[in-house]
């Protein structure tokens, strides 16, 4: 993140005091031989861009079987749209997934106009749509408009491709749903910060007080909608700073002073925290390399599941599942727990509407614990389940390995009917696909 002259003015300059000590005279004469201006530079910094992109595309056109995609438009803090596109393949018969493109969008962000930039790039580089099995996206119209929007331009040029409502993106989503009295609150929450956060003099003023009290942190933190951790973040630290902000809001004479200084409002913002907190954690656990869309389904299941237990748990009015409202001296009034229970329901609907078709296929995950006569008959599913199950060398294979290297390395080729797990991105090649919501952040 620095600028390329510092090639020049520190590092050449470091280099040569270094080797005059340990080397000699010599070796500095020999590195002023060296090109390190800004152009130079800039331009090896293009190079390997190039040379890693080229490698990303021969892996996707030289990838024995199909390949996924996820692509996501978002627009930056300078006003400009930015489409990351990320593809998912096998390579060696491992799974691989990578940036294939990043690009600004300097017109429109219309469903067309993000596919005539993907198809030029397919194009130019020869990419085959016919083996796109799935595209996952937002749910946003210009993503999933049933006639002009990205997906549908998709399934003209790959009719088999599977169109997906992103995982993540589904379950941020999830997390909005708030009852009128949480929602009012968290509306407020936002207002404070932005009246400390807007204004240079109260933000220098706020940190003032804040290392006066000697707080652990100097500022608030801003909520943003496109940042879905922001929430959670965002509430907990201003409900940690609260004492340095009432007194902020008492020195001005505000009515923010009012809020601050009424035990409701802080209960429902630390239950905010508390429920966002978890739902950070949770949406956090769906990210990462070795995620499969089987864990996910695991986690979600067992989220529901808390949910359950925190509602009877709130009926019987027992709350340490909540860390900062449990910190507070006052207990929850009964219409608060009302709330509570409502929001923790509106949670587990939401939940339920969101993910209405996902099914958790065990023996992708461990083939070795599933009944064979659970499978679908005729299919030839079972068969080859318990020609897996027999098969010692499979079982310390499946030991050693993430279930899809599992797949693909040993039954890709050898197993046509269970094959197919591995080849649906739904079950176990798209782990996730959050990755570039965190990215943008």
């Amino acid at each position: 993140m620095k600028a390329h002259t510092i090639a020049e003015s520190l590092i050449m300059p470091a280099a040569k005091i270094l080797v005059s000590h340990v080397i000699g005279e010599e070796a500095v004469a020999k590195l002023e031989s060296v090109s390190v201006s800004n152009n130079t530079v800039q331009r090896r910094i293009e190079e390997m861009s190039v040379d890693i992109a080229d490698q990303v595309v021969e892996g996707v056109k030289s990838s024995k079987y199909v390949f996924a995609i996820q692509l996501d438009e978002s627009t930056d803090v300078t006003n400009w749209s930015q489409l990351l596109v990320y593809v998912h393949f096998t390579q060696s018969n491992a799974a691989k997934t990578e940036l294939l493109l990043s690009q600004d969008l300097s017109s429109t962000t219309t469903g067309k106009g993000i596919f005539n930039v993907l198809d030029n790039f397919f194009k130019q580089n020869e990419l085959d749509w016919g083996k796109l099995v799935e595209c996952m996206t937002d749910g946003a119209p210009s993503m999933f408009g049933r006639k002009s929007g990205f997906q549908a331009h998709v399934k003209v040029v790959a009719p088999n491709a599977t169109a997906v409502h992103c995982f993540i993106h589904r379950f941020a989503l999830c997390a909005k749903v708030l009852p009128p009295k949480l929602l009012l609150c968290l509306n407020r929450v936002i207002r404070i910060v932005n009246f400390v956060k807007t204004c240079a003099l109260n933000t220098r003023l706020f940190k003032l007080l804040c290392e006066d009290f000697g707080s652990d942190h100097i500022c608030l933190l801003y909520h943003t909608e496109v940042r879905w951790l922001s929430r959670g973040n965002t509430t907990r630290r201003l409900f940690e700073l609260r004492d340095v902000l009432l007194v902020f809001f008492k020195e001005k004479e505000h009515d923010f002073q009012k809020n601050l200084e009424d035990e409701e409002f802080i209960s429902r913002l630390a239950y905010l925290s508390d429920i966002f907190g978890a739902l950070n954690h949770l949406n956090l656990s769906f990210q990462g390399p070795d995620c499969t869309v089987t864990e996910f389904i695991s986690k979600l299941g067992t989220f529901v599941r808390k949910l359950d237990l925190w509602t009877k748990n709130v009926e019987s009015k027992r709350y340490g599942m909540f860390e900062l409202l449990t910190t507070l001296e006052r207990e929850p009034t009964d219409e608060f727990a009302q709330e509570i229970v409502h929001h923790l329901s509106l949670l587990k609907t939401e939940l339920k509407n969101y993910f209405p078709d996902v099914t958790y296929c065990a023996y992708v995950a461990n083939p070795f614990s599933v009944d064979p006569a659970d499978l679908p008959v005729g299919t030839g599913e079972q068969e080859e389940l318990i020609d897996i199950q027999v098969d010692e060398t499979a079982k310390t294979k499946h030991k050693e390995s993430s279930p899809l290297n599992f797949w693909k390395a040993e039954y890709e080729s050898n197993i046509p009917n269970t094959s197919h797990i591995s080849r649906t991105p739904k079950l176990t090649l798209t782990y996730n696909w959050a990755v570039v919501g965190p990215q943008l952040e």
